[in-house]
C-alpha cells in the first residue's frame, strides 16, 4: 500500500512535481505572442509544461501534460481535474488523511500536498533546525520524482526525433513515454529481485539449521 511506504510520512501515495520538456521554436505570424507564451525563461528554451505526480518507485502514477512553458507548476495543478476533484483520489476522513510530497511552488494546496517550508515563512525569531531537518526528509524521499523524470526524458528525445509533436499530438507521445518508462522501470524492479533471490540462494551460510 503506497500510503504506508514511507514511515515519517504517513498517507504520502507519492511526489508531484512540473516538468519541462523542450521543443521547437513556435513558427506562426504572430511570432510575439507565441514566444511570451511557449518560451520559459527560467530554462530558457521552449517548452511545454506538464505536471506530474511518480510514486515511491519511480512509477508514473498520475500525468496532466501540455500546458505553455511559461506557465507555473501550481497554475497547471489548478487547471487539472486531479485539483478540482482531489478528494477522488485520496482518502481523508478524520482519524487519517493521504497526500502527496511536493516543493514550495505548490503554496495554498496544503489539503493535498505536504510541501518543503521556505526559510522565508519561518518567523524572525523561530528555529530554523527542525525546518531545516524537515525539508532533509522531505527532499531524500521526493528524489524519487527524479527517477521518474530522469528515465522520461531520454525516451521523450527520441520521440521528437521520430514524431510530430505539435500541441495536438503531444499529450500522446507523452503518454506513451510514461508508460514506456513505467514498463522498463518495472522491468528493473523485477530484474533486480530476481537477481537478489539468486545470490541469497546461493550463499553458503556455513553452518547447519
Amino acid at each position: 500500500m503506497l500510503a504506508a511506504r514511507l514511515p515519517e510520512f504517513q498517507g504520502c501515495i507519492g511526489h508531484i512535481d512540473g516538468t519541462l520538456v523542450q521543443i521547437r521554436r513556435p513558427s506562426s505570424k504572430d511570432k510575439k505572442k507565441l514566444h511570451k507564451k511557449w518560451y520559459n525563461g527560467r530554462k530558457a528554451m521552449y517548452a511545454f509544461n506538464n505536471t506530474v505526480i511518480i510514486d515511491h518507485d519511480g512509477l508514473f502514477i498520475y500525468i496532466d501534460p501540455g500546458y505553455p512553458g511559461s506557465f507555473h507548476d501550481v497554475n497547471i495543478l489548478r487547471a487539472s481535474d486531479f485539483h478540482a476533484n482531489w478528494r477522488d483520489y485520496f482518502r481523508h476522513d478524520d482519524e487519517y488523511f493521504e497526500y502527496v510530497l511536493g516543493d514550495p511552488g505548490y503554496i495554498g494546496e496544503e489539503m493535498y500536498i505536504m510541501r518543503r517550508v521556505d526559510r522565508r515563512e519561518a518567523t524572525a525569531d523561530g528555529d530554523l533546525s527542525v525546518a531545516d531537518a524537515f525539508n532533509a526528509m522531505h527532499a531524500g524521499y521526493r528524489v524519487k520524482v527524479e527517477w521518474g523524470i530522469g528515465g522520461l526524458k531520454p525516451k521523450w528525445r527520441r520521440f521528437m526525433k521520430l514524431y510530430d509533436a505539435s500541441h495536438q499530438n503531444f499529450p500522446h507521445l507523452f503518454r506513451a513515454a510514461t508508460v514506456l518508462t513505467n514498463f522498463l522501470q518495472r522491468r528493473r524492479h523485477d530484474m533486480a529481485g530476481e537477481v537478489g533471490q539468486l545470490l541469497v540462494d546461493d550463499v553458503d551460510w556455513g553452518g547447519d539449521f
